[in-house]
């Protein structure tokens, strides 16, 4: 019998249940996939998240650590499966329930259930526990039960899961302490507790509040790009303001909670949902904004080829989920252009419908315009000369101000840029030598100069 079973071993399970197996505890991890099963009972994980393949490996080999298509009897229960939208932007639960009903046949007095996956406010108390109620156990009286979702960044899970401070929502106030006794043996940062609603729409907030203040860069951009103005540059001294931090603005966003968490807002309460779905709305369509620029523009007529660099949602990173770059992609080949996808961390394949390559040369060559959609280090310092011998057009598009513009026109590019007027790229094309602070972190706010 396992002291603690992992359900979903993706990029949150998966280090979770590595991190139990580390602090001491016998850890079952389960997916439904077989084959992720056999290499991680192998110790391997397809899985580039920093350090972690050292850990699996290692909680593998000290058989601390097990993997099973099929949960067993355990102490505990966490449950990490995914809750992407449906066709209709609504939660889609299905993997909550059917790990909800997994476990049921081996739930016994004094076991500890909690819910991680992102989901709609009452979710734990309802769906979750209306099952679990099915095999005559009640939540709060015969079982603990509770929801602690997780806080963590994307290419630095391991550190934010034990440094992180930690919100753990009980049914009860003694099942929320019942987890803490398992989280704090492996959390270093502080344990809150309250109730599982109270936490459901903290972690829901949470990335909500995220995509509202991108959406609102976004949109400062769209009017300095109407205006024939430098919207990095207002950003900059808009953020000498000491009580403004201004985001920077992009081709939207993605992964697996900032594009999909308003959503279950918007759909649980619609009557609150204006300013959310106005920001969806933004940021969903801002990529689309500058392929426009550039179909408008003619410089990717029906036929030709569109290079798009990264996609990856975020820098220096492998994970495509809910990526920009596939949203103009989409829309690039409803107009009938070849579309090319490069990065240098996804792995090489079909990805949402799409081939992504590791060769940048070949996914350069012949086109007639280049995207830039994630902001790599490995696309920082590309020399207009790359670009020179493998295009046959001479347009840029960069939705993150990162590229070298001043090299590029020197070389007789054309530089489109997320949030820069037309009229300001022709008239300040000499001072902008380097991108403004181009190289701040994922969701940073752009900083002016000290006035000290």
């Amino acid at each position: 019998m396992a002291e603690v079973c992992v359900l979903g071993l993706g990029y949150v399970g998966l280090p979770t249940a590595s991190l139990l197996a580390s602090a001491g505890f016998q850890v079952l991890g389960v997916d439904i996939d077989p084959e992720v099963v056999a290499a991680l009972n192998e110790g391997r994980t397809k899985l580039r998240e920093s350090g972690l393949a050292t850990v699996v490996s290692a909680a593998f080999q000290s058989r601390n650590l097990v993997a099973a298509t099929a949960p067993e009897p355990s102490h505990t229960f966490i449950l990490c499966v995914p809750t992407p939208l449906d066709s209709r932007k609504g939660a889609d639960l299905g993997a909550v329930r059917a790990a909800a009903q997994a476990i049921a046949p081996h739930l016994r007095p004094g076991n500890l259930v909690v819910l991680e996956s992102t989901s709609p406010v009452g979710t734990t108390r309802g769906l979750v526990a209306d099952i679990l109620r099915e095999g005559g156990l009640e939540p709060g009286r015969d079982f603990n039960l509770c929801y602690c979702p997780e806080r963590v960044l994307p290419g630095n899970t391991f550190a934010e899961l034990v440094n992180n401070d930690r919100v753990i929502g009980g049914f009860t106030p003694r099942c929320a302490e019942a987890a803490r006794a398992i989280y704090q043996r492996f959390c270093q940062g502080k344990i809150t507790l309250t109730d599982d609603l109270t936490a459901e729409l903290t972690k829901l907030m949470e990335n909500t509040y995220r995509d509202v203040n991108v959406a609102l860069a976004n949109s400062f951009a769209r009017i300095a790009e109407d205006s024939g103005i430098d919207v990095w540059r207002a950003i900059e001294l808009a953020n000498l303001h000491p009580r403004v931090g201004i985001l920077r603005p992009g081709p939207g966003v993605g992964g697996h909670c900032i594009p999909v968490d308003p959503w279950f807002l918007i759909e649980q309460f619609p009557q609150h949902g204006a300013l959310l779905r106005a920001a969806r709305e933004v940021n969903d369509g801002q990529g689309l904004r500058i392929l426009d620029r550039l179909l408008a523009a003619g410089a990717v007529p029906p036929g030709s080829k569109l290079a798009i660099l990264g996609a990856a949602y975020k820098a220096d990173i492998d994970d495509p989920r809910e990526s920009p770059a596939f949203l103009i992609a989409a829309r690039a080949r409803d107009a009938g252009i070849r579309v090319a996808i490069h990065d240098p961390h996804v792995a090489p394949g079909r990805h949402h419908g799409f081939q992504v390559s590791a060769d940048l040369a070949d996914t350069l060559a012949g086109a007639a315009a280049a995207v830039l959609v994630t902001e790599h280090r490995d696309y920082r310092c590309l020399s207009s000369k790359l670009f020179l011998e493998n295009m046959q057009g001479r347009v840029i598009a960069d939705c993150r101000n990162a590229l070298n513009h001043t090299s590029l026109r020197l070389a007789g590019f054309r530089v489109v840029t997320t949030g820069v007027g037309e009229a300001e790229t022709e008239v300040d094309a000499p001072r902008r030598e380097m991108p403004l602070r181009s190289n701040r972190p994922e969701g940073e706010a752009i900083a002016g100069p000290s006035l000290s």
